[in-house]
C-alpha cells in the first residue's frame, strides 16, 4: 500500500487526535481522546505546530481516482528560534507510527517530509531528542543524517 505525506488540515483533527492519543499512551499516559482532540485542534488553529501525516492511498479502478484512507502515522514540529543565526529551528517533538503500520518505511518518509518542510521554511535546523535506550529510533535518525550533539549539555527544569 502506498502512503502520501501531507500537512494535516483542520478537517483531519479527529484522525490526528486518535493517533496523538495512542502516541501519548505509548509513553504511559492515560487515554484522553477528548483532551488529545482539543490539544491538536488548538495547535492547528493557533498555527503553533506543523503536523505532517502519512495517509494511505488506494487507487479505485472504476473511477481512476486516488482515494485516501487511514492515517498511518504523524510527525509534529514546533517552531523555535536561533538568535545567533536569526532563523527558525523546528523541534521535532512527536513522531508516531501506528503499530499496524510499522515496518513499512512510514517513519522514514515522515522524517524526510519534515526535512523538506525545514528546507522550504528556511529553517537552520531540526532538533529532536529520544531516549538513550531507544536504539531503533536512534538508528533511524542517524540514517537520515541526524547527529548526536557533542558540543552542548542539555538541561531541563521541571515546573
Amino acid at each position: 500500500m502506498a502512503y502520501r505525506i501531507r500537512r494535516a488540515e483542520l478537517s483531519d483533527v479527529n484522525g490526528v487526535a486518535q493517533l496523538f492519543n495512542e502516541y501519548r499512551m505509548f509513553y504511559d499516559q492515560l487515554t484522553d481522546l477528548n483532551g488529545a482532540n482539543e490539544y491538536i485542534r488548538e495547535r492547528m488553529e493557533r498555527n503553533e505546530s506543523v503536523i505532517l501525516i502519512a495517509e494511505s492511498e488506494v487507487e479505485c479502478s472504476l473511477t481512476d481516482k486516488l482515494l485516501t484512507g487511514d492515517f498511518g502515522g504523524f510527525v509534529q514540529l514546533y517552531p523555535s528560534f536561533s538568535s545567533v543565526s536569526m532563523r527558525t529551528i523546528w523541534v521535532l517533538n512527536d513522531l508516531y507510527v501506528h503499530a499496524d503500520y510499522r515496518q513499512r518505511g512510514i517513519a522514514r518518509k515522515l522524517l524526510q517530509a519534515a526535512r523538506r518542510w525545514g528546507n522550504e521554511s528556511g529553517a537552520v535546523r531540526i532538533v529532536l531528542s529520544t531516549a538513550i535506550s531507544n536504539k531503533k529510533a536512534r538508528a533511524l535518525y542517524e540514517s537520515e543524517g541526524y547527529t548526536l550533539d557533542t558540543k552542548f549539555m542539555y538541561y531541563e527544569l521541571q515546573i
